[in-house]
């Protein structure tokens, strides 16, 4: 299968917000920029343009699947639907030395429960599954918090090489923070609420597809069908793993954009959101 690269979809991207005048580009830099939908509050501008691991403006580009999170959820939030909004959310490092935090989307709280959201926007059309270090292979290097089943832990990280498009490994780092951060890691702010773990990947819609020549259509659409297998099987894994090592008050979801908007359709840039993410026709 020839490999479509990451150029091609954002240049079809740049060439659609160029035609509605809502895209710049950088100055000496092949990199496009559209403006968010709804402003942000500034804890969250700062951690999206000056925090750990951002270059400036990095939400913006029109590829980011930070900036797909950050208009959706933002959308949510000024209808009040969800309440402590936070992106780039570092919850803990998923092994007891070195390595970096689980950085995770975007979190935020809906009627009592926490979720966490690991957001894909093209991605998974021109990459794949990573191939997890060696480290998480090896129970020595696990943190105290998985003493009791590391084992089991073990088992779900080496399934990762079933997996060609959907990161499955990404997911499994940030399962194992999430363990940490509710199972009592120093400094973690959890009190017992249910946490959701969410994969929420936006699917390639025909508009989008129109614009790409007869040859990347015809792969589109069977990536399309593999990651819908992979997502399938990535959750039933996943919860199963949570049943077996007995994780009280823990779910995890494969969900898609495009089948989530109804919870922003009130919102007065609903219209904005679709036409800007391929979601429905201009209007």
């Amino acid at each position: 299968m020839a490999k479509v690269s990451m150029k091609l979809f954002t240049d079809l991207l740049y060439d659609e917000y160029k035609h509605k005048n809502i895209a710049t580009t950088v100055k000496n830099n092949p990199v496009y920029h559209v403006a968010p939908l709804v402003k942000l509050t500034k804890e969250q501008n700062y951690i999206l343009t000056e925090g750990d691991g951002q270059t400036e403006d990095q939400y913006k580009q029109i590829n980011s699947s930070t900036g797909l999170a950050v208009n959706y959820y933002k959308l949510l939030e000024e209808l009040g639907a969800i309440t402590d909004l936070v992106f780039e959310n570092k919850i803990a490092k998923p092994l007891k030395k070195g390595g970096r935090f689980a950085n995770l989307d975007v979190s935020y709280n809906r009627d009592g429960i926490l979720y966490f959201v690991e957001s894909k926007f093209l991605e998974p059309y021109y990459s794949g599954n990573e191939t997890i270090k060696d480290s998480y292979f090896d129970v020595s290097k696990y943190p105290i918090e998985v003493e009791d089943n590391k084992e089991e832990w073990q088992k779900l990280f080496l399934q990762s090489t079933e997996f060609v498009y959907y990161n499955f490994s990404q997911l499994c780092r940030h399962l194992l923070a999430l363990y940490r951060y509710t199972h009592g890691i120093k400094g973690s702010l959890y009190n017992g609420e249910k946490v959701v773990l969410q994969s929420v990947t936006w699917e390639m819609t025909e508009r989008f597809m129109d614009k790409l020549e007869e040859q990347n259509r015809i792969e589109m659409n069977e990536r399309i069908v593999h990651l819908k297998n992979e997502a399938n099987k990535c959750q039933k894994i996943i919860n199963s793993f949570i049943e077996k090592i007995g994780w009280k008050n823990m779910a995890f979801q494969t969900l898609h954009y495009n089948d989530m908007l109804g919870d922003i359709k009130l919102s007065k840039h609903y219209v904005e959101f679709c036409n800007r993410y391929f979601l429905t026709e201009l209007q």
